[in-house]
């Protein structure tokens, strides 16, 4: 049998690491490595990382545009200016439903994410490792610019932007990949997210057709 551990679960216990992504080719193969198996991203993305907002454009991004307390681009222009600017910066915007791949490293520089969403969360990365709750800012965009800066206002008082920084910090450990791993790394994340899923889905087995030769 070909690929028996694949073909036991069709990748749902399997990880991968990708810079660019996955798209859903035909290839069977593909499309489970997508649907089933954890994905371990790179950052800063290749194509379309906003600087606030990991996302292609949007009505609020536009917004944020003309706006001096916002910066916006549509890729940083090299490694050390990106770290420059996390580090300076208070707060990381990330529109739900786009890619977060960059939200480690702005919990790594005390950058506190600040979650642009109209629905309820349900997919951040380790939900059942990390209090987002505790860490992030979630904020409604159909307000816009007013809301979103009515919201952060609100929520620094009180020292309270300290406390959510240090406890990003402290989180940002889970997402870092070392050439040895370390505990709580994302090695070990991954290792426990596939245990996770071992006890709690049910997979499916691809079905395998054996022909005699007459």
């Amino acid at each position: 049998m070909e690929f028996p551990y694949w073909n036991r679960t069709l990748g749902a216990d399997h990880f991968y690491v990708s810079c660019a992504g996955l798209g859903y080719e035909s290839d069977r193969n593909l499309l489970e490595l997508k649907k089933n198996s954890v994905q371990i991203s790179c950052f800063p993305a290749t194509e379309g990382f906003v600087r606030y907002n990991g996302v292609k454009e949007s009505n609020l991004v536009n917004e944020l545009r003309k706006d001096s307390d916002f910066l916006i681009e549509s890729e940083p222009s090299n490694g050390m200016t990106l770290v420059g600017r996390l580090g300076s910066s208070v707060f990381c915007l990330f529109e739900y439903g786009a890619d977060v791949s960059g939200i480690g490293e702005a919990l790594r520089f005390g950058c506190v994410p600040v979650m642009v969403m109209d629905r309820p969360m349900q997919d951040l990365p380790l939900m059942d490792v990390i209090g987002w709750q505790k860490i992030a800012i979630f904020v409604g965009s159909r307000g816009g610019v007013k809301e979103v800066k009515r919201v952060l206002d609100r929520t620094c008082k009180d020292d309270e932007c300290a406390g959510r920084r240090r406890l990003g910090v402290v989180a940002s450990q889970h997402f870092v990949w070392n050439h040895m791993p370390q505990p709580y790394d994302s090695f070990h994340m991954v290792m426990y997210q596939l245990w996770l899923r071992r006890h709690t889905i049910r997979y499916a087995r691809r079905e395998l057709v054996w022909t005699l030769k007459r």
